[in-house]
């Protein structure tokens, strides 16, 4: 399998040629600004070992594990919790967690280490490493640009100039543009497992979706605690009532 490094200069196209890699292939695809719900507590995620990512340690030292949130802004509403390097960190183990049993996957990642600090590098070579052994991977970065590019197996160019074509390594003509796309056709579907050691894994999806969504939703039990209320004030206007 391969590693496949996208870089260009911002407006190039990048995200543009990703988006068609997309469109064209069976693959997964972690989008520049992908989010996750910020109230999730990162420990609570199903089948994720939040001990694996490189910055967790520290939140085990605080006694803080069990509450930490993914953390960010929805509706308006922020939830402090991780920063963003630290989130994009999370998608990434995420999906290197999520994959690590399966093969012959092609998994597209659009910035992926954007905002992540040089200090976590050697995790991110590391799992880059472990991926492309089972997997076709490709990403467009803007950060850690010479250490992605010098152990990636192909660099894809993008231009501005030219969106017609891209260039390929050092060969010594432009690729066309299709015909690099379809040169990453590799893919089959990624399957999301619930057999092995996760027997269980379809009632604590349903669990994790009643704790996050219902159970610890305000605007929800609000919601259903006026709806009740005003319920027994519409049966109330019954009572006695021939």
């Amino acid at each position: 399998m391969t590693l496949t490094t996208v870089v260009g200069s911002s407006g190039s196209g990048k995200t543009t040629f990703l988006n068609s890699v997309y469109q064209d292939h069976k693959c997964i695809y972690i989008r520049q600004y992908h989010s996750m719900r910020p109230y999730i507590p990162v420990s609570k995620i199903p089948n994720f070992d939040a001990t694996q990512l490189p910055y967790w340690d520290t939140y085990v030292k605080e006694e803080t594990a069990n509450t930490i949130l993914v953390g960010g802004t929805m509706a308006g509403n922020f939830h402090a919790g991780l920063s963003g390097g630290q989130r994009k960190l999370l998608l990434f183990e995420l999906v290197c967690q999520r994959t690590a049993s399966q093969k012959d996957l092609l998994i597209t990642l659009d910035e992926p280490f954007a905002g992540v600090t040089d200090d976590f590098v050697p995790f991110i070579v590391d799992r880059l490493n472990q991926m492309s052994e089972k997997h076709n991977v490709v990403l467009v970065t803007n950060d850690h640009v010479q250490t992605l590019t010098s152990m990636a197996n192909n660099i894809i160019t993008v231009s501005a100039v030219d969106r017609s074509v891209v260039q390929i390594n050092d060969l010594p003509q432009p690729v066309d543009r299709r015909k690099a796309i379809m040169a990453l056709k590799l893919g089959t579907n990624y399957r999301y497992e619930q057999g092995g050691k996760e027997k269980n894994a379809g009632n604590k999806n349903l669990h994790f979706f009643m704790d996050v969504e219902v159970y610890s939703n305000t605007v929800f039990k609000t919601t259903a605690y006026y709806f009740l209320a005003l319920s027994f004030l519409f049966v109330g206007t019954f009572w006695n009532s021939d």
